[in-house]
């Protein structure tokens, strides 16, 4: 079968809003001929596994940095409760503030944690948009149709679609 061939049963069974037209599927078939689009795509790949891989390890700093400071409250709380407990003077009412104070503190941190992984989360969603309009440009120029640089969903789903083809298609020997 020819790359076009193949395009065209994969095609078949796009949904509606994905379809390609047959211009569309000749003009990906001429552009896979020689296998650069293949190697580009590969390493796009691979750039996007390791940016994820990265997000992922700065994403797990970020907790564990909470998770430590969390355990620091906790230690230098439970010195001051036994210290509170230990004094001659202590009261009931003693006990209750110092235990609203402990309550306090420990939900400025759950804030402070929540508020720095929503920060991390927007910049994720910054810096995948930013890789998606650069991947856009580099197939474009690598010559694939349909591939521009565009925010619009229905386009990005198109476009995904055509990726998920060429990735299903044999490499050029």
């Amino acid at each position: 079968q020819t790359y076009l061939e193949k395009i065209a049963a994969r095609n078949s069974s796009a949904p509606k809003d994905c379809s390609l037209s047959y211009a569309e599927m000749e003009k990906l078939a001429e552009s896979l001929s020689d296998g650069t689009v293949f190697g580009i795509i590969s390493e796009l790949k691979e750039i996007q596994e390791i940016k994820l891989s990265n997000l992922s390890n700065e994403r797990n700093t970020i907790v564990k940095s909470f998770q430590e400071k969390k355990e620091e409250l906790e230690t230098s709380q439970g010195q001051d409760y036994e210290e509170m407990m230990a004094d001659e003077n202590f009261r009931p009412s003693d006990e209750e503030r110092l235990l609203k104070k402990f309550k306090s503190e420990s939900t400025v941190l759950e804030a402070q944690e929540k508020e720095a992984l929503q920060q991390f989360y927007l910049g994720v969603l910054e810096q995948l948009d930013k890789q998606v309009e650069d991947q856009q440009k580099y197939l474009d120029i690598a010559g694939i149709p349909g591939m521009r640089e565009t925010t619009d969903r229905l386009t990005i789903k198109k476009q995904m679609f055509m990726l998920s083809v060429i990735e299903s298609l044999p490499q050029p020997e």
